[in-house]
């Protein structure tokens, strides 16, 4: 992430741009563990800034659509996953970084379920309400 700015899949491979929110979406979810047990880090695990300028200046198609990376053809997959990984970094600890034009916003998408966090909220709910199924070992026999 040094010098490109995005996150790349394993050692030796080339930055994507859908990893922005495979790997960029854990930090919020880890930083809100360590919160939890009182051992929030003083400094930041990843460059939120850096992740996106490399997602602005070098995923975006000229012609609508995000890609892995420079040279690439756009996709829907690298196009989800690139703004929702911009997305994360654009709200990372609850801060608004936006970089660039007003313009670059995006809206929230919770960090593990990749949809809008009041959505997620809503999900968790129904199924929390739901209770556990049973089964009757008696039926069919």
């Amino acid at each position: 992430m040094k010098l490109e700015g995005g996150f790349q899949g394993r050692t030796n491979k080339l930055v994507d741009g859908c990893y922005s929110f495979w790997q960029g979406g854990t930090f919020p979810l880890i930083y809100s563990l360590l919160d939890k047990a009182g051992n929030s880090p003083n400094d930041h695990l990843f460059d939120e800034r850096a992740l996106q300028e490399y997602l602005l200046i070098c995923c975006q198609n000229p012609t609508g659509g995000l890609i892995d990376k420079p040279g690439k053809h756009k996709d829907v997959f690298h196009t989800c996953y690139t703004l929702s990984g911009l997305s994360v970094a654009q709200r990372f600890l609850n801060k608004k970084r936006v970089l660039g034009s007003y313009r670059n916003e995006l809206i929230e998408t919770h960090p593990l379920y990749n949809v809008r966090p009041d959505l997620a909220r809503k999900a968790l709910l129904h199924f929390n309400n739901l209770g556990v199924p049973t089964q009757n070992l008696n039926e069919g026999t």
